[in-house]
């Protein structure tokens, strides 16, 4: 549940790679209580998934279990909005 403190942050990636998660969960242990933080939905490969759990525990950051996830669109706002890959080098 969001804090009136808290600020909502969404991460984006628009191939829908496990970079979102990664992110998500490095910023949820370096600032626990200060972001309200989602991912957009997509379903990850689970050896992906299990590269990231690896690295992650490298640097002794837990792997976010369930993040709370949601499609950009006009009726949710976020306070930051933060883009991993755009897609833009595809064309």
């Amino acid at each position: 549940m969001r804090s009136e403190k808290q600020q909502r942050v969404l991460f984006l990636c628009a191939h829908r790679s496990v970079r979102e998660l990664l992110a998500a969960s490095l910023l949820a242990a370096q600032k626990q209580n200060e972001w309200d933080i989602w991912i957009t939905p997509a379903s990850f490969p689970s050896d992906a998934v299990a590269l990231a759990r690896q690295v992650l525990d490298e640097v002794h950051v837990p792997l976010l279990l369930s993040p709370q996830t949601a499609e950009p669109s006009i009726d949710r706002s976020w306070d930051e909005g933060i883009v991993l890959c755009s897609g833009a080098t595809d064309q």
